[in-house]
């Protein structure tokens, strides 16, 4: 029997990340997210960040059910059953919406290299509420300083105190529901199924998400803000919904799929040490946008890296393989 096109492809993408260095799929997988990232940054000219994110939450929730089809008649026998399982889902899919949204608002605010580095307090945070070593009491001392310089190098230019404030308060919360996420996340994983669980959540937080944005948002792309260039152009709003699509795809929803081949390969711990690299890569996507940053943002960001080697270096255990 011939192979489907389908599986050709998921087997060939088996083989390449298997064979592969983590630490190379985890770079370029997150050149891939910040670019689409800039290219969000870019089109919020064209459209306000929360409704762009808006879009961005709503196309991987809908790949995430074409995909999975979570409740069709052979995996309603595995929905949530009881309250506290649906009170598990429910809050994984939030936070994830609330990351996605809080993210938006903050890289158009700051630089996206700062934001990448700050919202890194959110699994520190937790590392150290469930760890008892000195790594995590060291690691979020070197993170906080990191965060003080970063935040007091930016308040203290008055001419971008105000935008920065905000964008500070939104990838504060970004880190706290990335925080939020790896709690419930792991409960999640634990249930059978738990790609289906969690399309279910986030489809279930996209709905709640649209009572807020799905009004402005269509009408954001259908007739674009007056200070828009090519959306107010001949299918503009079509060039713009093509544009929130390819970011959703490569800054979301491919690089979930790509997480879960390296995290048969590599333990959460040495998983969260490699991401560190993120926002190096932030920073240096930023630079092709003009994002120069300073010597002394620089070493914010080096703290934040440093932070989380030092955290999560000691964990040796093994990834499940299965």
């Amino acid at each position: 029997m011939r192979s489907s096109p389908v599986n050709v492809v998921r087997n060939g993408a088996d083989v390449v990340l298997n064979r592969l260095p983590v630490v190379a799929i985890v770079m370029v997988e997150g050149l891939m997210i910040y670019l689409a990232t800039s290219i969000a940054k870019l089109a919020f000219t064209q459209l306000d960040p929360l409704l762009a994110a808006w879009y961005r939450v709503g196309f991987v929730a809908i790949l995430l059910f074409a995909w999975r089809r979570p409740l069709s008649r052979a995996k309603r026998k595995g929905l949530p059953r009881t309250r506290r399982d649906w009170g598990i889902v429910v809050t994984a899919g939030v936070s994830v919406m609330l990351m996605n949204t809080m993210f938006y608002l903050a890289i158009s605010n700051m630089d996206m290299g700062i934001a990448v580095s700050i919202e890194f307090i959110g699994p520190l945070a937790v590392a150290v509420l469930t760890g008892h070593g000195w790594r995590e009491r060291v690691g979020i001392l070197l993170a906080a300083c990191g965060v003080v310089l970063l935040a007091g190098i930016s308040l203290a230019n008055p001419a971008k105190q105000a935008r920065f404030l905000v964008g500070l308060v939104a990838i504060l919360i970004d880190g706290v529901m990335w925080g939020l996420y790896i709690v419930s996340g792991r409960q999640v994983a634990q249930r059978a199924n738990p790609l289906d669980s969690l399309s279910l959540g986030l489809g279930i937080a996209w709905l709640l998400q649209s009572l807020f944005l799905a009004v402005p948002a269509v009408r954001g792309v259908a007739s674009p803000k007056p200070g828009a260039t090519w959306a107010r152009g001949p299918f503009g709003s079509w060039k713009l919904l093509a544009v929130l699509f390819v970011v959703a795809f490569f800054a979301s929803f491919l690089p979930y799929l790509i997480d879960q081949f390296i995290m048969r390969r590599a333990s959460s711990a040495r998983f969260s040490v490699i991401q560190s690299v993120n926002p190096v890569m932030a920073v240096l996507v930023g630079l092709l946008i003009g994002e120069v940053p300073t010597w002394g943002e620089l070493a914010g960001v080096a703290m934040v890296i440093a932070a989380v080697i030092v955290t999560f270096s000691g964990d040796m255990r093994h990834a499940e393989t299965e």
